[in-house]
């Protein structure tokens, strides 16, 4: 149970013994006895993470503007719903329908990786469309539409998108919605957060007020057993040209990365690997913005300081998900300017 500022009720002492016999018990029950294993859905980043995102983990997604922080944030969503697991999405920056668009064109992309809808194909169609004609219809018009329609009947159920308000959607209201989706789908869902900076809490300051966001949702991880994955926004010293962004530019608070069990940084690729890739072939220009590189700057159950590519695929709201390790050397502040 949590408690009005947000933070879990402390529990009863547990006696040494009594922890390995109930472990014993639920281990002969044949239940996992540790943390319940999220799959992210991208082979090579669950192999840092040792499978994936845990119960009780506070993950931080950050990056600049508009390099994929919320496209990577609910293709993990979705990717945790196709597999069976339950997901539930707060959006703070993008009403419900534009994520359905997304979904769409991801949807239509994963089932025919040739020329499929994209995301700009579903909006017209959808805009432009002709009174009293079927969703399944519409989408039946479009290459790969009647596949995407499949499979988001067939996992409609377990996803859930909250329009989420910087006035409204209090720290409460997020545990309220989380513990109605863990009752109504019969288990607990991966959480996804859009933005953290977004959450109205009761303190003066910016610091202050991400510092208590932050908690709350670290204490709502552990108390509800589930994986919270909350994108932040870049403090605006960050997205000067050339800079590449670390969890220290995370807006707000040191407390986000202290508080944060795994912190993820999308940049582009050709923002943040060395000059030397670049400066003597100028091709590798074109070819580097076609991939994003995701660091693992912290990861309190594996590996940390992996950097990791995933070639992008934005017209169809996706990454392509069979990434790999960067080969090339990366630096922190990019010094070629093309």
């Amino acid at each position: 149970m949590g408690t009005p500022d947000g933070h879990r009720d402390a529990g009863p002492l547990r006696p040494l013994d009594a922890l390995l016999s109930e472990t014993d018990e639920v281990l002969r029950r044949g239940t996992p006895a540790g943390a319940r294993v999220w799959s992210t859905g991208f082979p090579v980043l669950d192999a840092v993470l040792t499978g994936g995102l845990r119960s009780g983990e506070l993950v931080l997604l950050g990056g600049p503007a508009g390099h994929g922080k919320t496209t990577l944030g609910m293709q993990v969503a979705r990717n945790a719903v196709a597999a069976g697991a339950s997901a539930l999405v707060f959006s703070f920056e993008h009403e419900s329908h534009t994520l359905l668009e997304r979904l769409i064109s991801l949807e239509a992309a994963e089932a025919d990786p040739g020329e499929v809808a994209g995301v700009i194909d579903v909006r017209r169609v959808l805009e432009t469309a002709d009174r009293g004609e079927s969703l399944q219809s519409l989408l039946g018009g479009l290459r790969g539409g009647a596949q995407a329609y499949a499979a988001l009947a067939g996992y409609g159920d377990r996803l859930q998108i909250h329009e989420s308000s910087g006035v409204t959607t209090t720290l409460e209201r997020v545990r309220e919605a989380v513990a109605r989706v863990t009752e109504t789908t019969g288990q607990a869902p991966l959480v996804l957060l859009d933005y953290i900076q977004k959450v109205p809490v009761d303190r003066r300051g910016e610091d202050e007020r991400v510092t208590a966001a932050a908690e709350g949702l670290k204490d709502l991880a552990l108390s509800a057993r589930v994986p919270v994955v909350a994108i932040s926004a870049a403090d605006k010293d960050a997205l000067a040209s050339g800079h590449r962004m670390r969890a220290k530019d995370l807006r707000g608070s040191s407390a986000l990365a202290f508080e944060a069990d795994v912190v993820l940084i999308v940049n582009d690729k050709v923002d943040v690997v060395s000059r030397e890739h670049l400066l003597y072939n100028l091709g590798n220009i074109e070819r580097f913005r076609a991939w994003s590189v995701v660091s693992i700057e912290k990861n309190r159950h594996g590996k940390a300081h992996v950097e990791l590519e995933f070639a992008k695929d934005f017209e169809h709201g996706r990454f392509d998900r069979e990434g790999k390790e960067v080969n090339e050397r990366l630096i922190d502040d990019r010094v070629f300017v093309s």
